[in-house]
């Protein structure tokens, strides 16, 4: 008797955990070559290709133009960037560090915002001026 009481806990424990153990699931991944399009209020846009290989379990290392962009993250189910950049003004003045980016894009869509603050004044700008483009990125064909 005490034997099959054993048995039978052992088989409701086993039950129990294959009960429980809902399939993984893998977050989304990013990989390859993608075009990024930012597109401002004005109906302005700046084109980028990207180089997207994947770093671990939602992260995406970006390269664009032979240089590395970031590292861009899944969290709370959205893709998110930080970058910091250099502006180069329409007088060719080049100000390191000038601005914040903080790209978010949903990983379904691929379609997000970006939103760009000054850092440091430059091309006219003063620190802490900032706004949000729209961005779409694509797998390139």
């Amino acid at each position: 008797m005490v034997i099959t009481r054993g048995i039978v806990a052992a088989a409701i424990l086993a039950a129990a955990a294959l009960g429980a153990a809902a399939p993984a699931s893998a977050a989304p991944v990013m990989s390859g070559h993608y075009i990024e399009i930012e597109t401002g209020a004005a109906g302005q846009s700046t084109t980028n290709d990207w180089y997207v290989t994947p770093c671990g379990d939602g992260c995406a290392s970006i390269n664009s133009n032979g240089g590395p962009v970031g590292q861009a993250r899944l969290v709370n189910g959205q893709w998110t960037m930080d970058v910091t950049g250099m502006a180069a003004c329409p007088d060719g003045t080049r100000v390191p560090n000038a601005f914040s980016d903080h790209y978010t894009w949903d990983p379904n869509t691929l379609a997000g915002t970006v939103r760009i603050t000054n850092t440091a004044g430059a091309c006219g700008k003063p620190a802490g001026d900032s706004g949000t483009v729209n961005m779409q990125v694509r797998q390139a064909p």
